[in-house]
């Protein structure tokens, strides 16, 4: 019987004890797929979806400067006016 091939060793881990840990490339792709594309594939919770972003990753940044963008535009320009809505809150 041939001898198993040795599995790709990505990173080792020495830190926890003399044994160490390792990840295996082939472990951790067949866990992501599962993950990702499996039966159980993780889905996006239905309070998450229903909500203004509708489950999309939206960046902070970009919410803000539309935000800054929109409030800038309602005081026809007016900085102090703007920053001032901003910064106090609604």
């Amino acid at each position: 019987m041939a001898a198993k091939p040795q599995a790709e060793v990505i990173q080792e881990w020495v830190d926890f004890d003399s044994a160490g840990y390792s990840f295996v490339r082939g472990r951790m792709e067949k866990t992501v797929q599962s993950l990702c594309f499996g039966d159980n594939a993780a889905t996006v919770p239905a309070h998450i979806a229903a909500g203004p972003s509708q489950g999309q990753k939206l960046k902070k940044e970009d919410v803000d400067f539309i935000v800054a963008e929109a409030t800038l535009a309602k005081h026809n320009g007016d900085m102090e006016k703007a920053l001032a809505e901003l910064v106090s809150g609604p």
